[in-house]
Parts: structure tokens; sequence; C-alpha cells
């Protein structure tokens, strides 16, 4: 996966850091994009991923139909006995290895992602979420959707979202109140932008410095009455079901 470097994404992942508005907590979040370009390590995780599910598909055979539905089993990106449905699973694990280079997530499985029901479920869910903990008032006026949408067309994509078990959250030793994982895929464009977000209890928790610093940015003295301002166009329509969204 190769890393597009986005200059109005840096803004926003400045903004993704702040205090929740009960002052015990903060949120750290950032958005990448990523182009579908397979590199070096990405070939070599993509044919352990083909080998593996080769592997499996041979083991099955020694079991009865009771015991195994392998090969019909429907995962969040289609049937795995379809190449495209494993080429979507192993772009999510790229993506994964590529944000959290200390982690190795090989091992994941496709029941461990979930595809979400449609673009705009998942941005009012982020959105939610993130009014939901004082989402601050330069943040909310980024136009962030817009950022986001003139890169993947969020229209167009499919979403996926991973939630991880403990052993392989990247977030673990942070102890996190909550995270999230989006993945929005745009197979004609082969990109894919990676929204991951959490929230920790206290400052020692952060392993990053930078993070520290983001967290005390700009935001302290912000008010939360404003909007926040998606306006991707047809996906967002759905969304204007409340919680404060402008469109």
């Amino acid at each position: 996966m190769k890393y597009l470097d986005v200059e109005s994404f840096r803004t926003i992942n400045s903004r993704l850091s702040f205090p929740t508005t009960s002052g015990d907590r903060h949120v750290v979040g950032r958005v990448e994009a990523y182009s579908c370009k397979v590199a070096g390590a990405d070939k070599k995780l993509y044919r352990f991923l083909e080998n593996k599910f080769q592997d499996d598909l041979e083991e099955a055979k020694n079991l009865s139909p009771e015991q195994s539905s392998l090969t019909n089993i429907v995962s969040p990106f289609g049937p795995l006995t379809q190449s495209a449905s494993r080429k979507t699973l192993f772009y999510l694990i790229a993506t994964l290895n590529a944000s959290f280079p200390d982690y190795d997530f090989s091992s994941l499985s496709a029941d461990q992602f979930t595809k979400e029901p449609s673009p705009g479920f998942a941005l009012k869910s982020i959105n939610t979420t993130l009014l939901n903990v004082g989402c601050p008032t330069t943040l909310r006026t980024s136009r962030m959707w817009d950022s986001i949408d003139s890169i993947i067309e969020i229209d167009n994509c499919d979403v996926y979202s991973y939630m991880p078990a403990m052993e392989s959250d990247p977030y673990e030793d942070e102890g996190p109140v909550w995270s999230f994982n989006y993945f929005f895929f745009n197979k004609s464009l082969k990109r894919i932008v990676f929204f991951t977000c959490r929230c920790v209890s206290n400052l020692e928790e952060l392993e990053d410095p930078s993070d520290q610093e983001l967290v005390f940015g700009d935001f302290m003295d912000e008010p939360v009455e404003t909007e926040f301002y998606p306006t991707s166009q047809h996906a967002l329509k759905s969304m204007a079901i409340g919680g404060g969204l402008k469109f």
C-alpha cells in the first residue's frame, strides 16, 4: 500500500486530538489515504494470505459437510472462494500493517471485519461519536468530509469497520474507553481512506509525545455549540436525522 500525503488531511489530523467535555479523557484520531499499489512487503503478505486460504481449503476436504462450511462462507467482502473477495481482505490487512508498522495483522480473518450498510451510515456513526464527546469547533468547521470526499468519492465507496479482539488491538496498551476503525474503499480509484480514532482516560496513556502536544493544541477553550459540517452529497442525505448536522 502506498501512503498518500494529503495536505488537507494533515490539518484534519491536527484537529482530531482534543479533550472531551468532561475533561478527564481525550480523543486522538487520524485520517490516512492509501493507494492500493502493491509493494514488496504487500506481495509477500498477499502470497501468505493466499497460501493460508488454500491450506484451509485442503483441511476442509477432510471434514464432513456439517463440520466445514468454508467454501460456502459469505464474508463481508463476498464469497471467499472468489479472488476479488480475498483481495479486499488483503487490502484492509495491508492498510492496517501500513498504518501500524509495529504490528502484524496478517493473522486476521474476514469475520473480524464488518461491511457497513452504507457510506452514510458510517458517516453518521462517526459524526455522532465525535459530537457526543465534545468535538471542537475548529474540527466541525473544517469541512472534514469535503476533504475526504475529494480524495475517495465517498458515495462510490464500500465502507468496512474493524473491531479488534484484545490480542489484535493496536491500542490495547492505552486501555481505550472506545475506539473505531473505518475503511472507505473505492475500487474504481483503487484507494482506501482509513479513519481511526480512540478515546483514552488520561495523558499518561499516550505513548507518542506529539499526541500529547496535539491534545492541548488550541482546543481547550473552544465552545461546543456550533455544528459539525459533513457535506458529501448523496450518502449524507440519509444522515439528516438530527444530531446537529448541517448539510
